[in-house]
C-alpha cells in the first residue's frame, strides 16, 4: 500500500513539474505536459530499475480515475449545446468523418503491415482519446496497457504536427482547427489549445469527446472483423 501511494503521490508530482514547465516556456506543444511527465516517468524507471508490471499495479488508482473522468467529459457536450445546437450537422458530420477515416486508416496499415492481432487491435482505438481507449479495450478484452500508450503517444504526436499543417495548408477559422486538433490530438492538443483560446479549448474538447463516444458505440460491434 506504502509503495502504491509513493508511486502515485510521485507520478502527480511529475505530472505538475511538468505542467508548470509548459507554463514556464509559453506552452509551446513540445513542452506538453504530458509528454514531458511520460518521459521523466519511463527514465526513473529505467534507472531504478522498477519493472513495469509492478509499475502498472501501484498506479491502479491512478488507472481507476480514468472511469470517473470519463463520465465527467459529459459536462463538455453539455458546456457546448449551443454550439451542437446551432451548427449540428457540421460538427457531427467532421467529427464522424474524423474518426472514421482516423479508425480505418489506423486497421488497414496495421494489417498491411502485418502486425501481430495483438498491435492491430491497440492500434484500432488509438484515434481516440486514452480514457475512451481503456474502456474499449476493456470491454472487449483488448491490450489495455498497450491502447493507452499508442493513444497518448498520437495525441503528442498530433499537438506538435497538426497545428503547423493546418498553418502550411492556410486552414485559419477557429472552429475548423479546434475541431480537426479534438478528434487528431486528444486530450494533449485539447489542453494546450484551452490554454491559448479557451473557446477553442472548449470546441476541440467537444470534439474529442464526441469522436471517443462514435468509436465506443461502434468498435465493438466490428471488433471480431477487425481481428
Amino acid at each position: 500500500m506504502m509503495v502504491s501511494a509513493l508511486m502515485c503521490l510521485g507520478v502527480l508530482v511529475i505530472y505538475a513539474g511538468a505542467r508548470w514547465g509548459s507554463v514556464r516556456v509559453g506552452n509551446p506543444p513540445w513542452a506538453s505536459p504530458v509528454l514531458v511527465a511520460a518521459v521523466v516517468v519511463v527514465a526513473a524507471l529505467w534507472v531504478m530499475r522498477v519493472p513495469v508490471a509492478v509499475f502498472t499495479e501501484a498506479t491502479m488508482p491512478l488507472r481507476w480515475l480514468l472511469g470517473p473522468g470519463l463520465v465527467a467529459l459529459a459536462l463538455v457536450i453539455d458546456a457546448n449545446r449551443g454550439v451542437l445546437r446551432r451548427q449540428a450537422r457540421a460538427v457531427l458530420v467532421a467529427v464522424t468523418g474524423g474518426t472514421l477515416v482516423g479508425v480505418a486508416s489506423a486497421v488497414g496499415l496495421a494489417k498491411v503491415m502485418g502486425l501481430t492481432p495483438v498491435l492491430r487491435a491497440a492500434v484500432a482505438t488509438k484515434t481516440v482519446s486514452t480514457p475512451f481507449a481503456v474502456a474499449i479495450q476493456a470491454a472487449v478484452g483488448g491490450p489495455v496497457a498497450l491502447a493507452a500508450a499508442l493513444a497518448v503517444v498520437t495525441g503528442v504526436i498530433g499537438a506538435l504536427v497538426v497545428p503547423v499543417m493546418f498553418d502550411r495548408l492556410r486552414i485559419g477559422g477557429t472552429a475548423g482547427r479546434a475541431l480537426g486538433i479534438g478528434v487528431s490530438s486528444h486530450i494533449v492538443g485539447t489542453d494546450w489549445l484551452t490554454r491559448r483560446d479557451a473557446r477553442a479549448g472548449g470546441l476541440s474538447a467537444l470534439a474529442m469527446v464526441l469522436a471517443g463516444t462514435l468509436a465506443a458505440l461502434v468498435l465493438p460491434g466490428v471488433w471480431r472483423w477487425l481481428g
